[in-house]
Order: C-alpha cells, then structure tokens, then sequence
C-alpha cells in the first residue's frame, strides 16, 4: 500500500503501466485527483488532513483507496466517500474505485495533518 501523505520527491510521473501494457493513474495523481475533495465541515480537503492513507490497484483496473474520517461518527462521511470515488472514476486505467473507510491508526490531525492544515485548525 502507497504512502500517500507523503510528499513525493523529484519527477511526478502521471501515469505508471502494469503488466498488461495499459497505462494507469499514478499514486500521485491519484494524490492530486483526491486533494479536490473537501470535508465538507472543515473546509479542508482530505490530503491536507491526512485523511488518505494510500492508493493501490488490484488486477482489471480497480483502484483501491484506503482513508479515514476524523471520526468514525461523522455524518458526512459517505459524501466524502461518494466525491473520492467520483474524482478518482475517470482517472487513467480506472475501470472501478472502491474507498475503503479504515479506523487504524486513528486520525491524529496533530501528527497527520499537513503543515498548512494545522494553521488552519490552529494546532501550532
């Protein structure tokens, strides 16, 4: 499984190719499709949070997104779910999306959120 909170160093590929030849969205452009989701009672959007954990295909082009919500009663979170999956769909290689909402390890914006995000929140 992709780190995707992670900044990445050097050239950004935007497609990576499996076995069979097609091309596929690379973990950084998955990165940057998901980063156009926002919590929608944050303001936020989901990579700055560090609410993706990381990306993966499995065979025939399915695109396994595996995050977290900032609580596991947010109301929301089936928007959040709905809008990953739409901005992920028609990415390179994406025949299917499939967002895998995971509790472990908790979110901790202290420690998972990116530097920008904690100012918004006001962590520093």
């Amino acid at each position: 499984m992709s780190d995707l909170s992670q900044p990445h160093e050097g050239p950004v590929p935007e497609e990576s190719a499996p076995a069979n030849g097609e091309a596929r969205a690379s973990e950084e452009l998955v990165l940057a499709a998901l980063s156009e989701v926002y919590d929608p009672e944050i303001g936020i959007d989901i990579v700055s949070l560090g609410l993706v954990y990381g990306s993966h295909f499995e065979d025939e082009g399915k695109l396994i997104i595996d995050m977290t919500l900032t609580t596991p009663y947010c109301p929301l979170g089936p928007v959040i779910q709905t809008q990953a999956h739409a901005v992920c769909s028609p990415l390179p290689g994406v025949r299917d999306v499939h967002v895998n909402i995971v509790w472990s390890p908790p979110w901790d914006p202290r420690t998972m959120a990116s530097d920008e995000a904690k100012l918004e929140l006001g962590i520093y």
